[in-house]
């Protein structure tokens, strides 16, 4: 079952385009769509959690930790939505997905990791992917560098939100906590930023409230359970791996639902992003599975 959750986390995410992007083309700003979708996210983890009494975690210095992170976790959904404007979404969920190429380079350079040829071969694969994606036909739907800035910027806040939690030590092991605390959080950021930026917009229809819902739900809820039920049945580094379900799902519904184009450049640096994220995760896996001495397996 862990793989299946395990998929389910990155397909259901991969849905991120398919709600947002009508949503802003139905008028409301990016700003407000975020808001929305974290503010209903959490009302959904809020009556999941309330009846077993789980909303505060073991530690209440965790709390300020979290409010901490949530500002690179918003940021990061934010510059996501920005993208779909100068990018083709499958593009853009693509690059996103280099966020566990940029932890692991984080984790290189402030936390004392070794510098692996699997890491080097990783980012060579990475940035093999973003200069396909860069320069893919021009039929491909206006990609800009203003698009791939900002997807690559959604991936760098990722990272920073995920090092940051690793940083910030948790007391708090429970994911469906951790996840509840950081939508709130990122809900009253996100309400900031649109209030400042003067970006705030009442929903006008019913279909934008079911629409949010629903992205609430299947995008944030659903994604974030079924992630915490994968890496708990086969660990975190083989539930990454298998997140390449992601782009690929935000690539076929780019193509299916927003017809957006299928070019050969496209497909090859999506593969080249999937495969370099493979590789960083699963390189220091083969180094510790090579043959010993004995025949055996090094432990």
């Amino acid at each position: 079952m862990g793989f299946f959750y395990s998929l389910l986390a990155a397909a259901t995410f991969g849905l991120t385009p398919f709600f947002s992007i009508p949503l802003m083309r139905s008028g409301l700003s990016p700003q407000s769509v975020l808001f929305y979708r974290f503010l209903t996210a959490t009302v959904i983890m809020a009556l999941i959690l309330l009846p077993r009494r789980r909303l505060l975690p073991p530690c209440r210095s965790d709390i300020a930790k979290l409010a901490g992170v949530s500002l690179m976790y918003m940021l990061a959904a934010l510059t996501f939505f920005w993208s779909f404007a100068y990018l083709p979404s499958g593009v853009a969920a693509t690059i996103h997905f280099l966020y566990p190429v940029m932890v692991m380079l984080f984790m290189v350079v402030f936390f004392g990791e070794s510098f692996s040829p699997s890491t080097a071969l990783g980012v060579l694969l990475a940035l093999g992917g973003v200069f396909l994606l860069g320069n893919a036909s021009p039929d491909s739907k206006g990609i800009t560098d203003t698009g791939l800035l900002l997807a690559l910027l959604s991936a760098l806040c990722n990272a920073l939100y995920i090092t940051g939690i690793f940083a910030a030590r948790l007391r708090c092991k429970d994911g469906l906590i951790i996840t509840f605390w950081l939508l709130l959080f990122s809900t009253l950021t996100s309400l900031g930023n649109a209030l400042v930026t003067d970006n705030l917009q009442w929903l006008e229809s019913r279909w934008q409230v079911e629409q949010i819902c629903l992205q609430a739900l299947v995008t944030a809820v659903i994604s974030n359970l079924a992630l915490v039920l994968a890496v708990q049945r086969i660990g975190s580094t083989l539930a990454s791996v298998l997140g390449a379900t992601e782009p690929l799902t935000a690539v076929l519904v780019g193509i299916l639902v927003f017809e957006e184009a299928s070019t050969l450049t496209v497909w090859c640096g999506v593969a080249l992003v999937c495969l370099s994220v493979a590789v960083v995760m699963l390189g220091p896996q083969w180094l510790r599975r090579s043959p010993a001495p004995d025949g055996g397996t090094q432990s």
